[in-house]
């Protein structure tokens, strides 16, 4: 399952469940800035921790095999979002290269930044969540409560509540998955970011960056063939011979679907 293809026309993606990130380099994080156990890019695991959250049943986390037609028919639609994880310092060193992406104003948006070392899958996750929460989250005390909680703040001020009220429920699930949990000071070289429709544009939610990226319209194919589009051109065509994993969120795929 790899991109090695032609990257703009790829018809497979490599989905590691985060193996290389599981076996990372032991580099030690600076002390004064909180470390979490790094998620798994595990559907299953994603689906836990969302339920954790207050996801309602029937919604879910899965992964989209391929970058073809068939595989994105595969997708249980309505697709609300998608995950992507790529190699964060090749990537990184690239668009640092090309200069900064400005932030869009757009205050529709739910951004917050990632001050926790290796959070970014549940930074990936929330972001996921809370721009579709009226869709999948309607009811649940914690996200309506964590919602009220952050409106009008910034996405620093968001950063700062999310970690002791998340904490805990990350604790829960990040150590499960197929691979060995690495340690909190890991150095993991992969970084998870989240793609949403908002007004009928898609955004790219990174919480390194200060707001989210608008990645322009949203055409007739839907936000899950944009989602494709978009990182086909910005992030596999430079690197075609990396590693990279996207997970979609929808309705639970059955097992009479598989």
């Amino acid at each position: 399952r790899t991109c090695r293809d032609n990257p703009v026309a790829a018809t497979q993606l490599l989905l590691p469940l985060l193996l290389g990130a599981r076996q990372p380099h032991q580099l030690a994080m600076p002390s004064e800035r909180e470390a979490w156990v790094g998620l798994e890019s595990n559907p299953t695991v994603m689906t836990k921790y969302a339920r954790s959250l207050g996801v309602a049943d029937g919604w879910g986390f899965c992964d989209l095999w391929g970058l073809d037609d068939e595989a994105l028919e595969a997708v249980p639609q309505p697709c609300v979002a998608a995950i992507f994880l790529y190699p964060f310092s090749q990537v990184e060193a690239r668009k640092r290269a090309l200069g900064t992406q400005q932030p869009a104003s757009a205050p529709e948006v739910w951004h917050m930044r990632q001050d926790v070392s290796n959070a970014c899958g549940s930074v990936a996750i929330m972001h996921s969540v809370m721009n579709n929460l009226d869709r999948i989250g309607e009811g649940s005390s914690f996200l309506d409560s964590f919602r009220e909680k952050t409106a009008g703040a910034s996405s620093a001020e968001r950063a700062a509540l999310f970690a002791p009220a998340v904490r805990d429920i990350h604790d829960s699930h990040a150590s499960s998955g197929q691979t060995d949990a690495p340690a909190p000071t890991a150095d993991l070289d992969f970084h998870f970011v989240a793609y949403v429709e908002v007004r009928g544009r898609m955004y790219e939610l990174d919480g390194n960056n200060d707001g989210p990226i608008d990645c322009g319209e949203v055409a007739d194919g839907g936000l899950l063939r944009a989602v494709c589009d978009h990182v086909k051109a910005a992030y596999i065509a430079p690197f075609p011979d990396s590693h990279f994993s996207l997970i979609t969120l929808g309705p639970e795929r059955r097992e009479d679907d598989e």
